[in-house]
């Protein structure tokens, strides 16, 4: 409209002007005016047209920095994480590429587990014992991972999903035929199934879903190149409810309810499978952390029960008996960033939440369940040299101690190489260095110890390489 009204102007005064008769075009002045007046709105038109640009340029430009800032990948409130688009969610994606090259330089222990597995170490004399020298590489140890959070009206929402492709392929019952599987699989293409490691969503105080137990102290289990580590303490994932009071002064208070898996050997040497859990695993746990070091108590009490049939027992078994563990742990800020780290782990009947036991066998012989009674120890050292290299020294070591459990045992683990250990010790010797931030490499020699109830004794020693891409 006010274009409009500048073009009339204009044409007003381009008309008055044209209508001028030339005997009155001698009043100087007011020709003058005419002419500066034109000359003004010419301007004002000249700068409105520029405005109008200006305001069109504004507006394009601002469109195109909101559809940028929609496409570009913002920052999330987790480390690591970008926020994903339309939202309040923070994502994170990591992972590790790794590959294990192992030389074991006495005994053959590969039919049993990739890694170190000290419970099984072949005994003296067997064939196993005097193969010397098997050499094997792998990278099933691999794995991704996705944790995100949202904020909501109950505090950070968080959740975490993470697997690796650790699926043994044997499937046969005995080591010989899974040997057999094993061999099979690495000849065609080394599959591995992948495996879930952690599934939970944690809301304030609360977490639902599978992660390490309760029980278990990762913050203080040394760091090893072999993947299980240390024996004598606990290693342990499953599905749970956890709760955790947290205090300024008085460190961390936590309860958990856990899955639950009754594990009982029969009388013919395996785990029954007329184990029946009816509650799940109780933990209770306390954690503090101090200008030294940190601090954590734990115990455990879990149910072992047989409701059916058992082998070589004619009736139906129903009975029931509850196991108990109780574990203390901690690191100690050693000199510049070195650090001490400390497990202590035992109980009657603690079973799979000790690294390795049977943990409970049945005694027909006054249908009761016998507890088998043990304790652990793992002490580590690491040395920081630089932010490149790190220097590990571990040492695991377990007892079982004479009960009724040991008697059984002796006559259901008739077999004497993978029979009920009284004493394993394991030591680890390496270091990391990392040649760049995502890359490390590691070295450890391994060497363990064995010996069996029946006084059978079996010594394992091997070499591991480890090279691995971190994303984080």
């Amino acid at each position: 409209m006010k274009h409009k009204k500048i073009v009339l102007a204009l044409a007003a005064a381009g008309l008055c002007a044209g209508a001028l008769p030339a005997h009155a075009a001698g009043d100087a002045d007011r020709i003058a005016q005419l002419e500066k007046q034109l000359k003004l709105l010419q301007e004002q038109v000249e700068a409105m047209k520029k405005s109008a640009a200006t305001t069109q340029e504004v507006a394009d430009l601002r469109d195109q920095v909101t559809a940028q800032g929609k496409e570009a990948v913002v920052a999330g409130d987790i480390p690591n994480s970008f926020r994903v688009p339309g939202s309040d969610t923070s994502v994170r994606v990591y992972g590790i590429a790794e590959l294990n090259m192992v030389r074991e330089s006495k005994g053959d222990n590969s039919a049993t587990d990739y890694s170190t597995f000290a419970p099984y170490i072949p005994l003296n004399g067997s064939d196993l014992a005097n193969r010397k020298g098997q050499t094997y590489l792998h990278g099933r140890t691999s794995r991704i991972g996705i944790e995100g959070a949202t904020p909501t009206q109950y505090g950070m929402a968080m959740f975490k999903v993470e697997g690796d492709f650790n699926n043994d392929p044997r499937t046969g019952n005995s080591a010989v035929t899974g040997s057999l599987d094993n061999i099979y699989t690495q000849q065609a293409t080394n599959s591995y199934g992948f495996r879930l490691r952690h599934a939970y969503l944690q809301v304030g105080p609360w977490l639902f879903g599978q992660t390490w137990s309760t029980f278990m102290d990762i913050d203080s289990t040394p760091e090893t190149v072999d993947f299980n580590g240390p024996i004598g303490s606990t290693f342990i994932r499953q599905p749970m409810i956890r709760y955790t009071h947290t205090t300024p002064t008085y460190g961390n208070f936590t309860a958990a309810v856990e899955n639950s898996v009754s594990y009982v050997i029969d009388p013919a040497g395996s785990a029954t499978t007329a184990g029946f859990s009816k509650s799940p695993d109780l933990i209770g746990r306390w954690d503090k952390a101090y200008n030294w070091g940190t601090v954590s108590l734990r115990g455990v009490s879990h149910e072992h029960r047989i409701d059916g049939t058992v082998a070589t027992v004619a009736d139906p078994v129903d009975i029931s008996r509850r196991g108990f563990g109780l574990a203390a742990s901690g690191t100690i800020k050693a000199v510049g960033d070195d650090t001490i780290s400390w497990i202590v782990t035992g109980g009657k009947g603690i079973g799979r939440y000790f690294n390795y036991i049977e943990g409970a066998a049945y005694n027909k012989y006054n249908n009761t369940i016998e507890l088998e009674k043990a304790v652990g120890l793992v002490l580590g050292y690491q040395h920081k040299a630089n932010d490149q290299w790190r220097f590990n020294f571990v040492y695991g070591t377990q007892k079982s101690y004479e009960n009724g459990y040991t008697t059984i045992a002796r006559e259901s683990l008739g077999d004497e190489q993978y029979a009920a250990n009284r004493r394993i010790s394991q030591l680890h010797v390496g270091g990391f260095y990392s040649p760049a931030k995502p890359m490390e490499l590691g070295l450890e020699y391994i060497y363990g110890k064995r010996e069996t109830v029946f006084g059978d004794q079996g010594n394992m020693s091997r070499v591991n390489f480890l090279a691995r891409y971190n994303l984080n």
